[in-house]
């Protein structure tokens, strides 16, 4: 009897320690610092976007005919929503020109 206490005390509390642990483990979206700059296929206006974070698919309203990734965090650029489509790369503190079809999504990180 003492054993199948002892045992289930044992069982409780490395349940808890791998509970509390969890949460530590997940990290949050972190943003990639800078700025990414690219001049818009559609109008040929030099912009920005105002939010990088690592992650998620973020658009590039009106396409990037040309992109600078000064930011501190890797990119890859995409043609469809989902960051799913061939991708080209530009790295941080880097520039690149692109021809149609122009990129209108980016993934830092």
């Amino acid at each position: 009897m003492r054993a199948l206490r002892r045992s289930a005390k044992i069982a409780v509390i490395t349940g808890a320690a791998a509970l509390m642990a969890a949460p530590g483990m997940a990290t949050p979206a972190q943003a990639a610092e800078g700025t990414f700059f690219y001049t818009r296929a559609d109008t040929g206006a030099e912009t920005f976007l105002g939010s990088t974070p690592t992650g998620p698919c973020v658009a590039i309203p009106g396409g990037a005919r040309q992109a600078t990734n000064d930011t501190d965090t890797d990119a890859r650029l995409y043609t469809n929503s989902s960051c799913t489509s061939a991708s080209r790369f530009l790295g941080s503190r880097e520039s690149d020109a692109y021809a149609a079809p122009f990129p209108t999504f980016v993934k830092f990180g």
